[in-house]
């Protein structure tokens, strides 16, 4: 977070709230309305004097502060409205204390016997993940950088037994040199037995996951219902691949569209791996460091973007198609002249014409020209569709003579509106 200048209030606002929490189900509406606290500039909690308010969420309050004895040395610290809530607040510092990791906001102090009672975590300069994607959809290979330094995160918290099971943009924040970092763990769960066992002597309740917690829009289908069954790390690997959509294509998904399908000429390889995190458990990664593979091999073999659906085109003028015509049919003419058998050389050139535009996307002619014959997604057409085109301008030229004649507002042709074709320069 930052509290720098050119940024607005509702913007730190929005970055600390990373910290701050939301309320114990979420529907990414907010959280309830914050009590007031008796917190000021200059107010001193343990070894930490208040500077100025970060943000609020629907669970704490966060200022930035710095240290007693050390003024150079910065945190945040963050502080429930409710002293009911020292539990979470004190579960929240005591695992990210345990995971210890690099992409994890480290826990700088505790206290939530203190009244009122608080948390010191390092400060990150920077903004949460969700205002970096109200900006817009980040570019592929940025987005996968910061996918990944999640995902290495969440695999960190895993190894010690650790489930977030509220991640989510506001809950990851990317400081100004680029870091990534995971927050606000106050609703993890723990499901290893040593981990549950460290962090019970600290005098800490911890869940085992059987409780419904989290926001709504990011949690894992097990995570909605009551269940006997604990949530395990599938559950944060769900809500990563949300997270995935919306740094691809700055929106959360819907239905089941893939991220192509939102940002036509993304790596497929970008879907495959979405597809496997958004699904039901039993048919998702079971583990980061799968995603993790997937992930690596992507990267080894960057993404080669696929030519845009509904791309611009250079569409073919009637006197470039007939001359084309005219230098397919030129030979065909002849043959039929010499064997005075219209009735044999017409259907050889529509199965000529046919199988040539399925095979190469266009005849002799068009080649020489450098025109082809397209359907609507740049595809070649398949060999039914090129036959459909041949006869509908055998039958078109039979009546109205308008096998080339460009009719409505796309100027297509007759027989290539009918097989939903088009002649375009290549």
């Amino acid at each position: 977070m930052s509290d720098g200048p050119g940024r607005s209030d509702a913007a730190r606002s929005d970055a600390a709230r990373a910290l701050a929490g939301p309320s114990r189900i979420d529907g990414g509406l907010g959280g309830e309305a914050p009590r007031s606290l008796t917190l000021e500039h200059g107010r001193r909690l343990g070894e930490w004097v208040l500077d100025a308010p970060l943000g609020k969420g629907g669970f704490a309050e966060v200022w930035r502060a710095h240290h007693n004895a050390l003024p150079d040395k910065k945190a945040a610290v963050k502080v429930p409205f409710d002293k009911d809530y020292a539990s979470r607040l004190k579960s929240e510092g005591a695992i990210q204390h345990v995971v210890e990791d690099a992409r994890i906001v480290r826990t700088l102090g505790l206290d939530p016997d203190h009244d009122p009672p608080y948390l010191v975590v390092e400060l990150v300069e920077g903004e949460s993940l969700r205002d970096r994607i109200k900006r817009g959809r980040l570019e592929p290979r940025e987005a996968i950088r910061i996918a990944r330094e999640v995902l290495l995160a969440l695999k960190a918290a895993h190894e010690k037994g650790i489930v977030h099971r509220d991640l989510k943009p506001e809950n990851v924040l990317v400081g100004a040199d680029g870091s990534v970092k995971v927050a606000d763990f106050g609703l993890g769960a723990v499901t290893d037995a040593s981990a549950r066992a460290l962090l019970a002597s600290g005098s800490l309740r911890t869940s085992e996951g059987n409780d419904i917690v989290g926001t709504v829009r990011y949690m894992a289908p097990e995570q909605r219902e009551p269940s006997t069954i604990a949530i395990d790390a599938r559950a944060d690997l769900y809500a990563w691949g949300i997270l995935l959509f919306e740094l691809l294509t700055g929106e959360v998904p819907c239905g089941a569209e893939m991220p192509s399908q939102v940002v036509p000429g993304l790596d497929p390889r970008l879907d495959a791996i979405f597809r496997r995190c958004y699904a039901r458990r039993d048919a998702r990664y079971g583990s980061a460091a799968l995603i993790l593979e997937d992930l690596e091999r992507l990267l080894d073999h960057p993404p080669v973007a696929a030519p845009p659906k509904n791309r611009p085109a250079v569409r073919a003028g009637v006197i470039v198609r007939a001359v084309a015509l005219a230098a397919d049919l030129l030979p065909f003419v002849a043959l039929g002249i010499e064997t005075e058998s219209v009735r044999f050389t017409l259907p050889t050139f529509i199965l000529y014409d046919a199988v040539a535009t399925a095979a190469l996307g266009g005849t002799l002619g068009k080649g020489l020209l450098g025109i082809r014959v397209v359907e609507g997604d740049g595809r070649r057409p398949s060999l039914p569709t090129a036959l459909v085109r041949g006869l509908a301008r055998v039958l078109s030229v039979a009546t109205i003579g308008g096998a080339l004649l460009a009719l409505g507002k796309e100027k297509l042709a007759l027989h290539d509106q009918v097989a939903g074709t088009s002649v375009e320069y290549r």
